[in-house]
């Protein structure tokens, strides 16, 4: 939606759902009226709408469109236990022999912009990211659910969701993961309406 995250549907509510390409000059015509009836994918999440090879099977259709963040990391499996705390799952990966390194793909559902995780085999030390490098966000039907998961799956809460929309976590790597409720606001309950920040973010 135009906010991005308040109005969001639950995924259960856009599933089946039928979305055609309209090729940007044909709207209002015949051919508009074609390219609608065309089908282009079911939406298994209300974030997919990616094919399963991301990009090679997309139509052109004026756009630019957005498929993914890569992200270096030093500790590949502390990483993906990470980001599978929060919800996404492993979608793709390439292994390197002759590299040395590995590249594994998560998403929030089949078809939703990945993050691309690269490791290099034997281990890096990264200086600590730079602010031109702000943060990921997610949306997420409660984030008091959400929140607590990684809190008893021993994630530090960086920012707690005080108000019952917005928190922030790091990444083993200290990339900073925002995390906004869908829709409205949840009201304040503890123990995250008195509960500190926590570093930073």
């Amino acid at each position: 939606p135009a906010d991005t995250y308040t109005t969001t549907m639950s995924a259960a509510s856009t599933r089946g759902v039928v979305f055609a390409k309209v090729p940007p000059l044909a709207r209002s015509t015949s051919h508009a009226r074609a390219a609608r009836a065309k089908t282009v994918f079911a939406m298994s999440s209300i974030s997919s709408y990616l094919p399963a090879d991301t990009y090679n099977s997309l139509e052109k259709d004026g756009d630019l469109t957005f498929l993914h963040t890569m992200l270096r990391v030093d500790d590949l499996d502390a990483t993906m236990a990470f980001f599978s705390a929060l919800g996404l799952q492993e979608t793709r990966r390439k292994e390197s022999d002759t590299g040395k390194f590995s590249l594994v793909f998560m998403a929030s559902a089949p078809g939703a912009p990945e993050i691309e995780l690269t490791h290099n085999w034997g281990g890096e030390t990264f200086a600590k990211p730079s602010r031109s490098m702000g943060h990921l966000a997610y949306a997420t039907d409660d984030i008091y659910a959400l929140c607590q998961k990684l809190h008893d799956g021993g994630i530090t809460i960086n920012r707690p969701p005080r108000d019952g929309k917005m928190a922030f976590v790091k990444s083993p790597d200290g990339i900073s993961v925002e995390l906004l409720q869908k829709g409205a606001p949840l009201p304040p309950a503890e123990p995250w309406a008195s509960a500190e920040n926590v570093g930073e973010w």
